[in-house]
């Protein structure tokens, strides 16, 4: 079995390369494809917003790009943020409802931050794995702990996709589900949060010969 830091990062393993981060890990940047979501109920009808503006790092192992049950630790560091008001819902006045909710003026960030993970027993395979992780979760200015599962896959044309979602409740951030309209429409207290994160097999290219040309010295 083993452990390091992961979460929205082994998602994040949708990436393209920024860099080193020190001599053992590479910093990854999401594809512009990334997308996280947000999905509720009301008393009137389901209601769902997403944004694609995901202003997040993680730093990985160099051999991430190799053979996936052979890097012991392949995620080390993962941080998250997503200002409120890039989250949309197809709707200018539910958008504002939402953000009044969230209390968006005061607590401009979403924010997560990986602590640590276990790789899935029997999930891992060269090209992919699933995991339990745990990090924090900062909503409306309140941080509470969370346990997520994600997983990760890198296909065969180069594309990796990190996936997974969690179901949280207003109330745990110190949120009050709102109602409007007089109280006729009312918002439910769980919502669904779910990510896809993507890197690009051409960003994987880099990666991975940056990597390369580390091991060699910086020739081929």
């Amino acid at each position: 079995m083993r452990k390091t830091l992961l979460t929205v990062s082994v998602l994040i393993t949708a990436a393209a390369t920024a860099g080193a981060q020190g001599a053992n890990a590479v910093r990854l940047r999401l594809d512009p494809t990334s997308e996280v979501t947000v999905q509720g109920t009301s008393s009137m009808h389901d209601w769902h917003c997403k944004t694609d503006k995901i202003n997040a790092y993680v730093d990985v192992d160099p051999g991430y790009t190799k053979d996936l049950t052979k890097v012991a630790r392949p995620i080390a560091a993962v941080s998250v943020n997503i200002v409120v008001k890039t989250l949309t819902c197809g709707n200018s006045q539910m958008d504002r409802n939402m953000y009044s909710t969230l209390k968006a003026d005061e607590n401009q960030m979403i924010k997560y931050t990986l602590s640590a993970y276990d790789i899935l027993n029997g999930s891992a395979s060269p090209t992919s794995f699933a995991a339990s992780t745990n990090g924090s979760l900062t909503i409306a200015g309140q941080t509470k702990p969370i346990e997520m599962k994600i997983s990760a896959e890198r296909g065969s044309d180069g594309k990796a996709i990190a996936q997974g979602e969690k179901t949280l409740l207003l109330t745990d951030f110190g949120i009050k589900p709102p109602s409007f309209m007089f109280g006729s429409l009312k918002v439910g207290n769980e919502i669904k949060v779910k990510f896809t994160l993507k890197a690009g097999p051409e960003l994987l290219a880099q990666l991975d010969a940056a990597i390369h040309g580390a091991g060699q010295g910086g020739g081929q």
